[in-house]
């Protein structure tokens, strides 16, 4: 029998021994208290967005004359009901798919009936995130517990600390449905905090007395208006980098990011989303020539020319821009809901991603393959960057007759210092804080900027 080479045998045998992910999953202090900020954030958002469309709505019933503060209202209740009932809708659905393919392993088998049915009610009230955070720290729990000291060596001269069969169980349960939140959270981030974010820019432009700092009416207006969009920012910003860390969790051999890692990478993600929501909203709130009030609508110039609001141009742009970012996955080959062990490829599934990561990509970049991402990132925020220039420069020029000169010279230089703070906090965590920073830069082949 010919002895060939063992390397290939050895790598193999090394694959079936290495550990299942959630082997090496604990949940410490620094854990609870991530689940407990996303709580934190899902409530301070819930609220916000109840005392928002309720300003707005006073503020409708002051303006009856006027028929605008209406019609932000209606927009509004609707950016924020829609994204929920889409949010909960796929949380009901991936907690039935996990029972069916996971069996005990899921958190329905677990909670029998009762469980279930209360489940379904609080999702009915548009909580399902909630109960979420609430399994994810009620499972981490059972599984710290679930530990016993092994004695090993002669007569048990030493010991190691290993879950029960029941801890692994809870393990399992646990990064799934942390797993599961990560994507749901960013999935709400995007539906709804980024079109609110650019909205709420949008109406705050609607209103130049309060830059001109001549307001008097409806203060506390503004004030739910510019909490809200600090919070949308701080809550797109987390949900990127809690994806980040769940994905990183769920592979084989990728270590955790370190605290200091999480906060660089949140500083990246708030600076290049900041940057692009007050480039977009400030493109939108460009007045017609007209006047304020026709915001919405292509009418008729007295010149007998049609007039195009910039909020409609600024869609145009966005779908532009979807359109690319959509083409452009789907060139990079992704094969995120198939795999070659499964012998198939998922095509409408596949394109369906792209589509998802397509809105994602309007405002900020994840990779979406395990390969050299150098160039995508490069890319992508060339891309954003001249974007961002160019929307911002329209506004500067069109809202002259507007707006002062120190004014527009602060926005203009506050979109490109925000998205250049991103870019030097992506560069220092790829540099200095990345978990496999020593391999990034070793070989073309094996480097892989993955977050």
């Amino acid at each position: 029998m010919d002895v060939g080479d063992p390397t290939p045998l050895m790598r193999s045998r090394m694959s079936l021994r290495e550990p299942p992910p959630h082997a090496r999953a604990s949940f410490g202090v620094a854990g609870a208290v991530g689940v407990v900020v996303n709580m934190v954030l899902f409530v301070m958002d819930i609220v916000s967005d109840g005392l928002l469309a309720y300003m707005l709505w006073r503020q409708a019933q002051q303006d009856e004359a006027w028929s605008e503060p209406v019609t932000w209202f209606i927009i509004t209740l609707c950016i924020i009901l829609v994204p929920m009932v889409v949010i909960n809708v796929c949380s009901l659905l991936w907690y039935s798919q996990n029972k069916q393919c996971l069996g005990e392993y899921s958190v329905l088998h677990k909670v029998g009936k009762v469980g279930t049915v209360q489940r379904v009610l609080m999702h009915l009230l548009l909580l399902g995130p909630l109960v979420r955070y609430m399994d994810i720290l009620q499972y981490g729990v059972k599984m710290q517990q679930e530990r016993k000291h092994l004695e090993m060596g002669m007569r048990g001269s030493s010991s190691i600390l290993r879950r029960t069969p029941r801890g692994e169980v809870y393990a399992v349960l646990q990064m799934v449905i942390s797993r599961d939140s990560a994507m749901l959270d960013m999935m709400h981030s995007f539906l709804q905090d980024a079109p609110q974010l650019i909205f709420q820019v949008f109406l705050l432009y609607r209103r130049p007395e309060l830059i001109t700092g001549t307001l008097k009416d409806s203060p506390y207006t503004t004030a739910v208006q510019v909490w809200k969009i600090m919070l949308g920012v701080a809550a797109i910003s987390w949900s990127l980098v809690t994806y980040q860390d769940e994905l990183r969790r769920s592979v084989p051999g990728k270590d955790k990011l370190s605290c200091c890692a999480s906060f660089t990478c949140l500083m990246w993600r708030a600076a290049i989303v900041a940057s692009r929501v007050m480039a977009i909203g400030s493109f939108a709130a460009i007045y017609a020539p007209e006047g304020v009030r026709w915001a919405l609508t292509v009418h008729m110039r007295e010149d007998g020319t049609v007039h195009m609001p910039f909020p409609i141009v600024t869609a145009c742009v966005l779908a532009a821009h979807w359109l690319i970012m959509v083409a452009w996955i789907h060139a990079q080959g992704t094969n995120f809901c198939g795999g070659d062990s499964e012998g198939q490829r998922q095509p409408v599934l596949e394109f369906l991603y792209n589509c998802v990561m397509g809105v994602v990509h309007v405002f900020s970049y994840i990779n979406v393959k395990d390969t050299p991402s150098r160039r995508r990132m490069a890319f992508f925020y060339a891309f954003c960057l001249i974007e961002n220039t160019v929307m911002i420069s329209v506004w500067c020029v069109e809202m002259e007759p507007h707006l002062s000169v120190w004014f527009r010279a602060v926005m203009v230089f506050s979109v490109e210092v925000l998205w250049l703070v991103g870019i030097c906090c992506l560069i220092g965590y790829y540099a200095f804080l990345h978990p496999d920073k020593d391999n990034l830069g070793t070989s073309r082949n094996n480097a892989s900027w993955r977050s």
